[in-house]
């Protein structure tokens, strides 16, 4: 993909124009939209940092439609040399413009989750990496909640790993417990396959979030069993990316854009 950050928000602003005179003649036809505004110390993907351990501003948009259908994009800042990007000099992406859609399922009670997901990295120079840093997951969740208690399973498969990293297999378990109507822990725990890995690797973390109004402030630890010696296959800025760590993320929700 070949987007640049000025035709992605310029896309992003069609979406909303043109969304919003729909919704404003037939809202339970067409869905919702909803967005995000958030800030993280350190963006992180399945436990290894995407921003060499730095802030990481991020956005979402997303439009929920009836029978269970959605799509969206997810933004954010990215390094993965730790240095500044330049023509000359860099070759990996400053930014990641995700894309996706699927529909969620219901199985009496449980919810079953179907989508497709492409990671983008517009700015990457793909003649200096020799490759595309693009790549496309399909992802399957179930989840299904009790009472406070909500259990989430996740299987997600790559045909082409980013960077040519061969077929690419995830899965991963989440518990999230609400304590009140504004306070909830959660836990994360998952495995990651990729063919021409030197290894596959664990990682894991487990926090807390905090919601007021539209805001969400989530605080959590974050690890994995990578190898020092092997950092370098899953991120080029250094070992830091890989070591464990805590993150701290504040979001803004805009539940629905149009009312």
């Amino acid at each position: 993909m070949k987007l640049t950050l000025t035709l992605a928000a310029a896309a992003l602003g069609t979406i909303v124009t043109v969304a919003g005179a729909a919704y404003a003649d037939d809202a339970p036809s067409w869905g919702s939209l909803s967005a995000y505004v958030a800030v993280t110390t350190d963006y992180r993907f399945r436990g290894i940092s995407q921003n060499d351990r730095g802030f990481s501003e991020q956005g979402s948009l997303n439009w929920s439609g009836p029978y269970g259908f959605y799509a969206g994009t997810w933004v954010a800042k990215t390094n993965w040399t730790g240095v500044a990007y330049c023509p000359t000099c860099g070759a990996t992406p400053t930014v990641e413009v995700d894309l996706y859609g699927g529909k969620h399922f219901d199985l009496g009670g449980t919810d079953l989750n179907v989508e497709a997901y492409y990671y983008s990295y517009p700015d990457a120079n793909a003649s200096m990496l020799g490759t595309y840093a693009s790549y496309f997951e399909g992802i399957t969740q179930l989840s299904h909640s009790f009472d406070a208690l909500t259990l989430t399973g996740t299987l997600a498969y790559s045909p082409e790993w980013s960077l040519k990293g061969g077929t690419g297999w995830y899965l991963e378990g989440t518990a999230s417990y609400a304590l009140t109507d504004w306070l909830s822990i959660s836990g994360n725990l998952g495995h990651q396959w990729v063919q021409r890995a030197p290894t596959d690797y664990t990682h894991w973390d487990i926090g807390a979030s905090a919601t007021y109004k539209g805001f969400t402030l989530d605080a959590r630890y974050v690890g994995n069993d990578i190898k020092t010696s092997d950092y370098s296959f899953w991120m080029g800025s250094g070992p830091k990316a890989i070591e464990d760590g805590f993150v701290a993320t504040i979001t803004y929700n805009i539940a629905n854009l149009f009312q």
